[in-house]
């Protein structure tokens, strides 16, 4: 089952009892969660929702709570990532399937493959209950991008999808961010070109450095920490081994820097002056980049963003004058402070 026909099939009647969330692509089963989550009436979300750390031999746990009845309208959702069961614990489940709780649905999303030995993984198979949330490579995810973009108006071909992976990297997060971007700039129905990709869409570290920005410009601190351990992760350095931990740390700061100089900027600038200096660094930015710090303005009061630009100034000092500071603490304690400072000027 797709992670789509699962969408479909969760928020209707004919949703089932349990379902097996394979592969671990973060986006693919973000969105199923999420699907889940909708599934449930809003007023008994905090009721009706549970998400359990399970340890081996603790299925009757979870079995005991998915023969619950759910507080108002069904259904109950419950979710475990990546339990570490023993076998005794997926036979439990196998057996609980031959009578399960229909107002229950039970989530299992894991990162590995079942093994398909188990009592349990014959009966996900044989009943079509296991999601596909592998990570999309090649040509499905070239497809997958073409889709994004139409649900966005717009429209592209597999040569120039194919060109948006190749610059901004092939993970769908950063993709979906790309069109969302492109979105907002581009009239609806537009037909993406190679030479307009090439003018806005970002490499990959690039492209990583901006949304960070945007993230904390909007106040997103799960998304601000997942690109920023990302750009440090291990991975990215095999992806670009010119770029040193230390340079990636300076990066990092360079661009939250410009981001919040340009909402001081836009801030002090009054209104309608025609003549009001605009800084260089402002002068490259593209239409796209140009209208997001607008919208965002909002967020950052003259109280917030003084915070803000002062909690800057504190990191870069502390990065450049000090040993003791390793870059990817001093990064995590700014990236909470400046998604707090945005999510209290909403």
């Amino acid at each position: 089952m797709t992670p789509a026909a699962f969408i479909k099939e969760i928020a209707g009647s004919g949703r089932r009892p349990l379902y097996v969330l394979s592969g671990g692509d973060p986006t693919a089963v973000a969105r199923c969660l999420a699907a889940a989550l909708d599934s449930v009436a809003p007023d008994f979300r905090d009721l009706n929702c549970q998400t359990l750390n399970l340890e081996a031999g603790q299925a009757a746990r979870l079995i005991g709570g998915a023969q619950t009845l759910p507080f108002g309208p069904p259904p109950r959702v419950m979710t475990v990532k990546n339990p570490p069961f023993a076998a005794e614990d997926w036979n439990a489940l196998a057996d609980y399937l031959e009578s399960p709780n229909p107002d229950t649905v039970i989530l299992l999303a894991l990162e590995d493959k079942l093994d398909e030995r188990l009592r349990f993984s014959k009966k996900i198979k044989a009943a079509g209950l296991e999601v596909d949330c592998r990570p999309l490579k090649g040509e499905a995810l070239v497809k997958w991008l073409a889709e994004e973009l139409k649900t966005r108006g717009l429209s592209a071909d597999r040569q120039v999808c194919a060109l948006i992976i190749e610059l901004a990297g092939d993970d769908p997060r950063l993709l979906a961010g790309e069109a969302e971007k492109l979105s907002l700039y581009l009239e609806p129905g537009q037909k993406l070109s190679a030479e307009l990709i090439r003018n806005l869409v970002r490499p990959v570290l690039d492209a990583q450095l901006y949304h960070l920005a945007d993230h904390l410009g909007r106040g997103r601190l799960r998304e601000a920490l997942s690109d920023l351990l990302e750009i440090l992760s291990d991975s990215h350095r095999e992806k670009d081994k010119k770029v040193q931990d230390s340079d990636r740390s300076m990066l990092v700061l360079a661009a939250l820097e410009n981001r919040f100089l340009a909402f001081l900027n836009e801030r002090a600038r009054p209104a309608g002056a025609e003549d009001w200096p605009t800084p260089r660094f402002m002068a490259k930015l593209n239409p796209i980049t140009r209208k997001i710090i607008q919208e965002q303005l909002g967020r950052w009061p003259w109280p917030a963003l003084a915070r803000a630009l002062a909690a800057l100034e504190e990191a870069h000092l502390a990065r450049v004058s000090s040993g003791d500071h390793p870059p990817r603490i001093l990064l995590e304690n700014l990236v909470l402070t400046l998604a707090a400072l945005g999510r209290s000027g909403r």
